[in-house]
């Protein structure tokens, strides 16, 4: 009983730590999408980067 116990708290640890990072890969690509959005807004595609 006590081995089934230890199973299904380290189970119980495993899920815990899974949706953690589930959570930080969401937040992670939301970041991404937000950082593309702003790099979008502030570029100026009539700039010329090159010098003469």
């Amino acid at each position: 009983m006590e081995i089934e116990d230890n199973l299904d708290s380290s189970r119980d640890g495993l899920e815990q730590n899974i949706e953690q990072l589930e959570i930080k890969c969401y937040r992670a690509k939301e970041e991404k999408v937000k950082m593309i959005e702003e790099l979008n807004l502030t570029s100026d595609i009539s700039t010329n980067y090159e010098s003469n």
